[in-house]
């Protein structure tokens, strides 16, 4: 079965038939969808609909097509989303060390996406480098930055909690309205806030360079008179380029750290009512829909 989202608030599980995998195909079971909130909050409240819910999944090729290299019993990393099983391209599988837990193999696809954003505006080692919001995006974000090296890394966030965990990560966590404006050389948006763009462009210094991570969920982005006074440059970033080769590199680069993005457990049959309580409490930074126990 798939989740999707039909109308406001209204879920369907739809059912998912099994498939014979041809050449260059796997039949992938899931075992966990990792849960961005705040984008598929966004997702099941205004749309676009139908649609379905989530992206990243780890799960074990059940059946491989004739000539592929991928193995039934391997455990991959895909883009499945919350779908009990699925077919897949052997191009978008990407197999999981054993020595790699299922929730850091989880942080394959958001950290490559980040990764990319950070690549777009290249910050170099001694720059001060400022990330708004410590959320999934932000936390990897952070991690990506400081595990290559770069020294200088601050993050605004309102939540006690996840400025702790931003901190384990190696930045320096402050709550908004606490930094001095034209400071820093880059910023990254990972808030998803109107107001948490307008205060990272705030803090660039003149000619500074801005990336947004977020798809701006929670309203439109409008640009203050402080872009051109300073002359920013901002970009945007969305997909990865090159998940195998984030991977390959997150796989030397084990943290445990990760796996306590998606502390958070719940069962597909929770689902619904899972999203309908985040939607109106405090939510975790992320978490993952068990899918085998």
């Amino acid at each position: 079965m798939r989740l999707t989202i039909t109308a406001p608030g209204t879920f369907v599980w739809e059912p998912v038939n099994p498939q014979v995998p041809e050449a260059g195909e796997v039949w992938v079971r899931t075992q966990l969808s990792a849960l961005s909130l705040s984008s598929e909050l966004s997702v099941i409240e205004q749309g676009p609909f139908p649609t379905s819910l989530g992206y990243q999944t780890l799960g074990t090729v059940e059946a491989s097509g004739p000539g592929n290299t991928l193995q039934c019993g391997q455990r991959v990393v895909t883009t499945l989303g919350h779908a009990s099983a699925g077919l897949h391209h052997v191009s978008r599988v990407w197999p999981v060390p054993d020595a790699v837990p299922d929730r850091v193999a989880l942080a394959v696809i958001l950290g490559e996406e980040t990764h990319k954003g950070i690549r777009r505006v290249l910050p170099e080692r001694d720059e001060q480098v400022l990330v708004i919001g410590a959320g999934l995006l932000g936390l990897l974000t952070i991690f990506n930055l400081t595990r290559r090296g770069v020294a200088n890394v601050t993050v605004v966030e309102p939540d006690a909690a996840r400025r702790t965990l931003a901190e384990q990560f190696g930045a320096t966590a402050v709550v908004p309205g606490a930094l001095p404006h034209g400071t820093f050389d880059v910023g990254f948006e990972c808030s998803a806030a109107p107001t948490g763009f307008i205060e990272m462009l705030s803090h660039l210094r003149p000619r500074g360079r801005a990336c947004v991570l977020s798809d701006g969920n929670w309203g439109a982005l409008v640009l203050p008179p402080a872009f051109h006074r300073r002359e920013l440059s901002i970009v945007a970033s969305s997909d990865g380029d090159d998940y195998g080769v984030y991977a390959a590199w997150l796989w030397r680069n084990i943290d445990p750290l990760l796996g306590q993005l998606f502390e958070v457990a719940t069962t597909p049959d929770a689902l619904p009512a899972a999203y309908t309580h985040w939607r109106n409490a405090a939510r975790p930074v992320s978490g993952v829909v068990q899918w085998s126990l």
